[in-house]
């Protein structure tokens, strides 16, 4: 993946490459409240490196660890939402409207029919192996950017706050390091560390800029990655009301 495929492509720039440039937002905020003539070369520094890789290796760190533990995350969720939305002891859905779902499913692709309620109860992992192939051929049916534009945009939503969330760790202690060097290096050694009223207006800004990513950060929980993801597993689904419409081929 190029540097033009990372900014033009809307995948790339949102789940990739903006979850990794939030997470070291506080590095350039700071810079430039301490050093505002840095403004001028900001844009020379930051495209030198991107030419030469920053930016490819920040999405792949943020994508790579998102992938990796989004395995974990469907485990603690119960399962891949789009997958265990089709259960049907699974309440997230109208049972009319899963009906719906499991009627087109099984109508529209060859050599499978979605269990029952009975089947899922006595075989739950063969019913999940059948609703993960549905869903397989489903996200391939959608795969058209165009015609399937509001699970692209969900899909999106999703992949950044999968892996802003994943970040955490290093966002966080980019927040704790870049705090001490900033106390370290602004407030006089014969002040006392609990001294606010003695912090300069630069120091204060820069320890305020520091706190609220820290809160920001703190707020991309599992369970707000959750709602992103059961609302492109909701939207992936819903394809199956649109049929006749060209979002879907079948």
């Amino acid at each position: 993946m190029n540097l033009t495929e990372l900014v033009t492509d809307p995948y790339n720039r949102r789940a990739r490459l903006q979850p990794a440039l939030l997470a070291l937002l506080p590095v350039g905020i700071v810079a430039l409240i301490f050093f505002p003539g840095l403004e001028s070369k900001a844009a020379t520094l930051i495209g030198v490196a991107a030419y030469f890789g920053g930016a490819t290796w920040l999405t792949q760190v943020g994508r790579a660890r998102g992938k990796r533990l989004e395995t974990k995350l469907f485990q603690s969720w119960g399962g891949m939402p789009s997958i265990s939305m089709l259960r049907h002891r699974d309440k997230r859905l109208n049972k009319l409207t899963k009906e719906r779902y499991h009627n087109f499913l099984s109508t529209h692709i060859q050599n499978i029919d979605l269990p029952s309620s009975e089947e899922e109860l006595n075989d739950p992992e063969t019913a999940d192996e059948v609703y993960a192939s549905a869903n397989d051929w489903l996200l391939q049916a959608t795969r058209d950017r165009e015609s399937a534009k509001l699970i692209f945009e969900e899909n999106m939503n999703y992949g950044f706050r999968r892996n802003f969330w994943a970040l955490r760790p290093m966002a966080l202690l980019v927040d704790l390091v870049l705090a001490a060097v900033v106390i370290v290096l602004t407030v006089p050694l014969q002040s006392s560390p609990f001294s606010i009223i003695e912090l300069n207006t630069a120091t204060l800004v820069a320890l305020a800029v520091i706190v609220v990513h820290i809160l920001v950060v703190l707020g991309a929980t599992k369970k707000w990655v959750l709602a992103a993801a059961e609302a492109y597993a909701r939207q992936l689904l819903f394809a199956c009301d649109v049929h006749n419409d060209k979002s879907i081929k079948g």
